[in-house]
């Protein structure tokens, strides 16, 4: 019975470790989509949850960590609106931003109730959030953020410790393995500048002064400075030249 145990241990990977090189391999050579709807499929499977936030943003130099993107499963984007008025008040928030990969278990009735905290967990349970564990990673861009964030309804089945701990590996290795998103094609000039920050910009490109811009837009030259300068922030040029080339494409 043992040379048998024996033999299929050293046969092959058990079932986990396969499903672990199957998602990294997804997720070398797949699409996104599709790594993500295997991967969620893995973790419901490992941990059980009925709601997913998927999320991707950025911290910024005053340590608030603002949401690019996010893709919800089981839950409604207005948790996400919701939540954004009470954000500042979450102390779990604070935390995520400090260490994303630690893993956070929350239960919304023990830990977010009375002071400050109040808000949160009646936003939460508005959206039928009892339990909730939250994990992140640091992307390969400065400041750049990835996480998950699982959620159950049911307050009687919280999260075990040892799912709690089968969590803080599976998260951050599935947000790891995750596909880089394809490169955004980079926004027009006219989708960056308004219509008369374009006007502006063009008859000052050409060679026209202040003064004549603002004759010929019937505005004064200090709008069209303001108009500009916006401009050249918008572009990121610094002179006359660069917001040329800019402008030519």
């Amino acid at each position: 019975m043992r040379r048998a145990a024996r033999g299929r241990e050293k046969s092959g990977m058990n079932s986990h470790d396969r499903r672990l090189l199957s998602l990294m391999e997804l997720g070398r050579t797949g699409s996104r989509p599709d790594y993500r709807r295997e991967a969620l499929a893995w973790l419901d499977r490992e941990l059980g949850f009925d709601g997913v936030v998927w999320g991707e943003g950025r911290q910024h130099a005053d340590g608030v960590v603002h949401i690019h993107s996010a893709e919800l499963r089981g839950r409604s984007e207005r948790i996400l609106v919701d939540y954004g008025a009470v954000a500042h008040l979450d102390p779990v928030a604070r935390r995520f931003a400090r260490q994303p990969r630690s893993l956070q278990n929350v239960v919304v009735d023990r830990d977010l109730v009375g002071g400050d905290t109040a808000p949160v967990g009646e936003c939460l349970r508005a959206h039928d959030v009892s339990q909730l564990m939250l994990c992140g990673v640091r992307s390969s861009d400065a400041g750049g953020l990835r996480w998950l964030t699982l959620y159950r309804e049911d307050r009687g089945r919280p999260f075990t410790p040892g799912q709690t701990r089968q969590a803080a590996f599976a998260i951050p290795f599935v947000l790891l393995a995750e596909p880089d998103a394809p490169p955004e094609p980079a926004p027009q000039v006219t989708e960056l500048l308004t219509t008369r920050e374009h006007e502006v910009a063009c008859a000052y490109a050409e060679g026209a002064d202040y003064k004549t811009i603002a004759r010929q837009l019937a505005v004064s030259p200090a709008t069209v400075r303001t108009h500009l300068q916006s401009s050249f922030r918008k572009l990121e040029v610094h002179n006359k030249i660069a917001l040329r080339a800019r402008l030519l494409g």
